[in-house]
């Protein structure tokens, strides 16, 4: 009888010759596909020939190769033992590749009976796992075969995984322009060549930010070397709000009542509220009290996002209120003594033109959070991490520890120095 693996969940994998099965269902309007990605150590490829999808069905190794194909379902076969040494894992993905049109943005959620199969190469059952899909993400990481102590398992993953086929390849090392493509008309595809382009408009909307932000430094400098009140950096902040970030004049809405009390801020884009903003005295320094004004404010609203400014210092915070209110900044720019290019990119962010892009700050706040001290700390507690330790320390020093000994070690380096 077939093993049913929960999320996170591992198990054995003791046959060399293997079928990975994935199927789901979608409405007749809704295209997904699946792909797999042979990484090595560090999470990477190591060619473009190791990411196996639909226009690149084996790897070079003969290790796996994408066997069947049909509207709702994927088999991979998998040839353990002829998986080149340095090939630590085996990432199996799934990716909406339907383009969002008038109706909206197709995403995984959308997907029912999703399910991973492992079976023998004979068909017998050994392993399943349904991942539980309640995000928007459009691209998913179903589950990762890893070396194990000379063998091989496999762990129930069910990670959404925010953008599509293009940001899910490039995170693994895959230049998918140079990666066997020539189907220009794959949705998936134009989306990526249409970021690249995004790219270049980003970088240039941002010089245009810094210029124009140059234009007000003249009135910044005299307000904070004058100590100018919150009322004189109000009207300083009210027009770079909307001369500089794009904003209408209705759109930015000062004193807003929320929860009994007015905060400054409230920009909208066309009758949506996206942020809430906290004003300071120029100069003054910023506090945890105003940092805790600012993210009530948000966590009262049902607005995620936070602007807490002195006008020559500008931090953002994304605010969660699942369990408890969490504020966690995501960028923090300095306007003096000169304003940087890679700040605006920043700023660029809350402009209008930034909040109208789809997830670009919450991607950039993704990729904050997941490179926090408590992130790396559980990566590099996880099995495969520590068993890659102790492995290093088996050959440098010729001392054998099992992973508790080692994992726990970690936990006193780390966790409590």
């Amino acid at each position: 009888m077939a093993i049913e693996l929960l999320q996170g969940a591992n198990a054995a994998i003791n046959d060399s010759q293997i079928r990975i099965a994935i199927g789901w269902q979608t409405s007749s309007t809704i295209e997904a596909d699946a792909s797999a990605f042979l990484v090595n150590s560090s999470g990477k490829i190591r060619t473009d020939e190791d990411f196996i999808f639909y226009n690149q069905t084996a790897s070079a190794c003969g290790g796996l190769m994408l066997a069947t194909t049909t509207h709702n379902h994927r088999q991979f076969r998998a040839l353990l033992d002829q998986l080149p040494a340095d090939i630590v894992k085996v990432i199996f993905t799934m990716t909406i590749a339907t383009a969002a049109d008038a109706t909206g943005c197709p995403h995984c959620g959308m997907m029912e009976q999703l399910l991973i199969q492992i079976s023998t190469a004979a068909g017998n059952e050994l392993l399943r796992f349904q991942p539980k899909i309640m995000g928007k993400e459009r691209a998913l990481i179903l589950g990762e075969l890893y070396r194990h102590q000379g063998g091989w398992k496999f762990r129930a993953v069910g990670q959404g995984y925010n953008g599509g086929l293009d940001i899910l390849a490039n995170s693994f090392g895959v230049n998918i322009q140079t990666a066997a493509v020539t189907d220009h008309t794959d949705p998936q595809l134009i989306e990526y060549n249409n970021r690249a382009a995004s790219k270049q408009e980003w970088t240039k909307k941002a010089a245009t930010l810094q210029h124009n932000l140059r234009a007000f430094l003249p009135q910044i400098n005299s307000a904070v070397t004058n100590g100018a009140n919150e009322s004189n950096t109000r009207m300083i902040l009210d027009r770079i709000l909307i001369d500089v970030f794009g904003y209408s004049m209705d759109e930015v809405k000062a004193e807003q009542k929320i929860q009994g009390r007015k905060a400054d801020y409230v920009l909208a884009i066309d009758g949506v509220d996206v942020i809430v903003g906290e004003s300071k005295r120029a100069g003054l320094t910023l506090r945890d009290k105003h940092i805790f004004q600012a993210t009530s404010y948000g966590a009262y609203s049902g607005i995620r996002w936070a602007l807490l400014t002195n006008l020559s210092t500008w931090q953002i915070y994304h605010i969660s209120t699942q369990n408890i209110v969490d504020a966690t900044l995501v960028f923090n720019v300095d306007l003096l003594p000169d304003i940087r290019l890679e700040d605006c990119e920043r700023l660029l962010l809350i402009t209008r033109f930034g909040m109208t892009q789809p997830e670009a700050l919450e991607q950039y706040w993704r990729e904050v959070n997941a490179l926090t001290r408590d992130s790396l700390i559980q990566a590099i507690l996880t099995e495969d991490v520590v068993n890659s330790i102790r492995t290093v320390i088996k050959r440098d020093t010729g001392c054998d520890f099992d992973n508790d000994t080692v994992q726990q070690v970690l936990m006193d380096v780390l966790i409590h120095p």
